[in-house]
């Protein structure tokens, strides 16, 4: 029996890690894609994103795609890199090093991009017993970039 609850808290963690990627990488290339700011490329030739414009279409896609899964329990951070040039953002809370795959607390991009990070609370059997009944936190971190061709 413990076996079973032990594969059952490892299947739960890794198909909510699967999803929060997921809902990441969908999130932030919808605030890449619907982002961009043509009136300033049409003035300068170069493409930036409008950080506002990101943020919405992002955090829109992103709290579509929980409801539709039927979650409430999460967090999410929502960082936008505007210039031509990209630059480097601080992941801030409730960012961790370990929702990155390259386990850094920082993200730099050479472009326009948009970066999601989202951390879901995911209730476990056996591991909720050894931690207290506590749900274990799941971190996702994904970007999207705007790239001239």
């Amino acid at each position: 029996m413990v076996l079973a609850a032990a594969i059952v808290d490892v299947y739960r963690l890794q198909d909510a890690r699967t999803f929060a990627y997921s809902a990441a990488n969908d999130a932030a290339l919808r605030g890449a894609s619907f982002g961009r700011d043509w009136t300033r490329f049409m003035a300068t030739g170069e493409m930036s994103l409008n950080p506002y414009a990101a943020t919405g279409a992002a955090q829109s896609a992103l709290e579509q795609v929980m409801q539709a899964r039927g979650m409430s329990n999460y967090q999410y951070q929502i960082g936008v890199l505007p210039t031509p040039g990209g630059g480097t953002f601080s992941l801030p809370a409730p960012c961790a090093s370990r929702a990155s795959l390259w386990n850094t607390t920082t993200w730099t991009e050479t472009q326009p991009a948009v970066g999601v990070c989202v951390q879901i609370q995911v209730p476990t059997l056996l591991f909720g017993l050894v931690n207290g009944n506590q749900p274990v936190t799941v971190n996702a971190f994904a970007a999207a970039g705007v790239v001239e061709q």
